[in-house]
């Protein structure tokens, strides 16, 4: 597959080595495969697509033959639908959904498969609500081997969202969504009462693939709101999650192993669970070793061992990476355009939605200094805090123009910590907030916030900020009504965050920046056609760099002396 580079117009060959990663512009809608699955699942290949519209018609699509299977009209099935069937891409044509409103033990459940070679893309599975009843799942894969499951939405299942189970492996899972929007319901018999657990992989301790190893990649996945547990329970298994996003307000936990390796890459931790015990809470077994390289949030020191895959994976860092998977338009979930043909395509890869860009998100987020984007925007950027969910372009709480503005919240819930209405309340010390613009081509200049701490007394009146990588700086409050603190900042400043120190409860409801366009007066690369020219993409130390010829380029296309 060809890989441009959009700011230098260069083709982009793969670089190896001891001290060098190879990083590939991402491709939202990829031609083939990728990750522990490999590049050659085909599932039903070319074959003429088969349109279904309804429950009988979709159970027949499932048995013998029609290997390309198009979901024509939202389908609610009365019992989930198995199928052993190998060779078979399943696909929905936009906004169509596969739904179940069964809410037991015999009857819950959409899809159980058990085939080989299979590729589902573009799916919405809509469950009727978490119900401990020893149910079924939206999607359970079951001795299932080398699955490709892209750009599918899982919402509400009533056991669980996406299991992998028995014999299953070579499994990946891209640009999925994972969420709960129904209310759970309690009385099971089961005995949980709050039965969002959204994805485990091996149904029990001894549950294994042949050769003892699950060996499935989680790239560009979104664990959102609702989600109570399970992002993953794994075990006996090597998990790759790259670039992935987890802010459940509600999560006990998210990644739970047993006998498991996990290498985390360019992920962002949010959300309740945002604390190195719950980040990675183990239940059981003798090996449970985890990296994390790159990735945002209240991390767990690495252990053992976990070696990067070694396959060749498309890579972002943590807080462009955020910004593509919640994107709306352009992130996790099913938000590929599908026809009737069976034709797949969006219009991010062409650039007009893709949030950040290829080359802005592959060198914005922790670089800093002047690293940044190919989005350039000047101007006032107000963010409101006071929306009672975490801000978004969707519900105005960021302006449109800043799309790809990065915002990390780190809130203890525990302590009562949570985005209320008028205002984000900070219940605990370590609680902050994130607010990072190195996805653009442009620098912060100043930013001013109201600060309101209702039980403000002169041992309690500070308040934490700090730019980019730099420690804290505390601001003296001068009461308890609200106050606007105004700073200047930094040269080169790119990041701000704010966090409470006053040991008692403080509120934010307004952040608003000055933000300059950076002047352009760089060394651009001229793109050309010569093959001495050609250009090798480099992520070394930290820093993203253009290897042509024998000059070296930092990412804004700047000779490196």
């Amino acid at each position: 597959m060809k890989k441009i580079i959009s700011l230098i117009s260069i083709s982009l060959f793969l670089v190896l080595g001891p001290s060098v990663t190879s990083l590939h512009a991402v491709n939202y809608c990829a031609e083939s495969s990728w990750g522990y699955a490999g590049n050659s699942v085909t599932g039903g290949g070319n074959a003429t697509p088969t349109l279904v519209s309804s429950e009988s018609a979709l159970k027949t699509a499932l048995g013998k033959g029609n290997n390309v299977i198009i979901i024509t009209q939202d389908i609610t099935v009365k019992d989930h639908i198995s199928s052993d069937k190998s060779n078979m891409t399943i696909m929905a044509l936009p906004g169509k959904k596969l739904i179940s409103a069964q809410q037991n033990k015999d009857n819950s459940g959409i899809l159980y498969l058990k085939g080989n070679n299979l590729l589902l893309r573009n799916l919405t599975f809509e469950g009727p609500g978490a119900y401990d009843c020893d149910g079924w799942d939206n999607l359970c894969l079951d001795g299932a081997k080398n699955v490709w499951v892209d750009h599918c939405d899982f919402q509400d299942g009533c056991d669980g969202n996406f299991d992998i189970k028995g014999k299953s492996d070579n499994i990946s899972v891209t640009w999925c969504r994972f969420r709960y929007l129904k209310a759970p319901k309690a009385g099971g018999s089961g005995g949980s009462d709050d039965h969002r657990f959204s994805n485990l992989i091996g149904s029990g301790s001894s549950d294994k693939p042949a050769d003892g190893t699950y060996n499935i990649t989680y790239g560009f996945c979104w664990w959102d709101e609702g989600c109570k547990q399970r992002m993953t329970r794994c075990r006996n298994c090597e998990l790759h999650f790259l670039n992935c996003y987890w802010n459940s307000s509600v999560a006990d936990y998210y990644v739970g192993p047993e006998n498991a390796k996990c290498y985390f890459e360019g992920c962002t931790f949010a959300g309740k669970a945002n604390s190195a015990s719950k980040i990675w809470s183990v239940y059981g077994g003798s090996t449970n070793y985890c990296t994390f390289v790159n990735c945002t949030g209240n991390l767990p020191s690495n252990s053992g061992t976990v070696s990067a895959p070694n396959y060749a994976y498309d890579q972002l860092t943590a807080a462009v990476a955020k910004n593509h998977v919640a994107n709306s338009t352009c992130g996790a979930g099913a938000t590929l355009t599908v026809s009737n043909t069976a034709e797949v395509s969006s219009s991010c890869d062409s650039g007009s939605e893709n949030p950040g860009g290829e080359q802005g998100g592959e060198q914005g987020g922790e670089q800093g200094g002047e690293q940044g984007g190919t989005a350039v925007v000047s101007g006032n950027c107000c963010v409101d805090l006071s929306l009672g969910e975490e801000p978004s372009v969707a519900n105005q709480g960021i302006p449109a123009d800043f799309s790809q503005l990065s915002i990390v919240a780190s809130l203890n819930a525990g302590k009562g910590s949570k985005w209320d209405q008028g205002f984000l309340h900070m219940g605990a010390n370590s609680d902050y907030i994130t607010f990072d613009f190195s996805a653009y081509n442009a620098t912060i200049t100043s930013v001013s916030f109201d600060v309101t701490i209702p039980n403000w007394a002169e041992d309690k009146n500070t308040i934490a900020y700090h730019w980019g990588n730099a420690n804290n700086t505390t601001y003296n409050i001068s009461g308890a009504t609200k106050e606007t603190v105004s700073l200047t900042a930094p040269a080169n400043a790119k990041s701000f965050t704010i966090q409470r120190s006053a040991g008692t409860g403080t509120r934010i409801s307004q952040v608003c920046f000055n933000i300059k366009a950076n002047d352009g007066t760089t060394e651009n690369i001229e793109p050309s056609a010569n093959e001495e020219n050609k250009a090798y993409k480099l992520f070394r130390n930290g820093q993203l760099l253009i290897l042509r010829g024998e000059n070296v380029y930092d990412a804004m296309g700047r000779r490196i002396e």
